[in-house]
């Protein structure tokens, strides 16, 4: 199967939203774009800021902190570089179109400190406010666009499907990474996992899409503690990142930045940064 064109695909969906084809084809805003309810853009050359409705919180409604989240809460994103993007944020708030519902933010890593040299902190939201006490996560965005060699134990790898998958899959993230973010119950994910030889899984792989065409989004991917170092990452990665790319143009992965382990199996898969980020709630 041929993969479809991505730069059409971004024309189609920076479209919609009037990012030009710089920013619309970006594999961050490629992956999740056609899901985003956006609200606002802000871009250059050398940024792009994207505000986007968040699903659920209305009025009245307490968000993880505690605090009351105001109607229509946004979320911020951010791509290029921090420093253009702490300039393009400080205009934005300078002529007043941030406004103050921002409740989150995902942006360049760098620009939250950048942004606090060019904007006094009463001027800004909340959650863009350096060293009020709120952390700060730092993750990596990578991206393929190249299948990945064979590797050891691919043929013990399934797809994961019936009744009875997401039961099984839950069973194996309980285990393996009770924390992860991708759920099986998501009606947009696809799974696959790896067996031992007495048919147990020992690891998953998650893969998210929302529209046809867009990149696959991996996740949840989770070895038994018992079952690491037997290379079930790499080989359940591999199979999947080759079946995201007969569908799509790229495959894309998020990871915590200080996760060296992680780093090495997807380098070697062919996966490389295309973001840093920083992310605040």
């Amino acid at each position: 199967m041929t993969a479809p064109d991505t730069r059409t695909q971004a024309r189609t969906l920076g479209g919609s939203t009037g990012l030009t084809d710089r920013w619309a084809s970006h594999p961050f805003v490629l992956t999740d774009l056609a899901e985003w309810d956006v609200r606002g853009v802000w871009q250059d050359e050398q940024a792009c800021v994207l505000s986007v409705a968040l699903a659920a919180p209305a009025a009245g409604i307490e968000g993880p902190d505690g605090a009351a989240r105001p109607a229509q809460a946004v979320g911020l994103w951010g791509v290029g570089s921090a420093g253009a993007t702490a300039d393009l944020l400080a205009r934005v708030v300078g002529s007043g179109a941030i406004g103050d519902r921002v409740v989150s933010a995902g942006l360049p890593r760098g620009t939250l400190g950048l942004l606090a040299d060019r904007v006094a902190g009463e001027d800004l939201p909340a959650v863009l406010r350096d060293g009020d006490g709120r952390s700060v996560s730092s993750w990596d965005f990578l991206a393929t666009r190249e299948a990945p060699a064979a590797q050891p134990g691919e043929d013990r790898v399934e797809a994961l499907t019936g009744p009875s998958a997401a039961a099984e899959v839950r069973a194996c993230l309980d285990v393996a990474n009770p924390l992860a973010e991708m759920s099986p119950e998501d009606p947009w994910a696809r799974w696959w996992g790896w067996r031992d030889p007495d048919g147990a899984l020992r690891g998953v792989v998650g893969a998210r899409q929302v529209e046809p065409g867009t990149p696959w989004a991996l996740g949840s991917i989770a070895t038994d503690p018992a079952w690491r170092g037997h290379g079930i990452a790499a080989a359940t990665t591999a199979v999947v990142t080759r079946a995201g790319l007969a569908e799509a143009g790229w495959v894309t992965l998020g990871m915590y930045a200080d996760n060296a382990a992680a780093r090495r199996v997807y380098t070697r898969l062919g996966y490389a940064v295309v973001q840093e980020f920083e992310s605040r709630h």
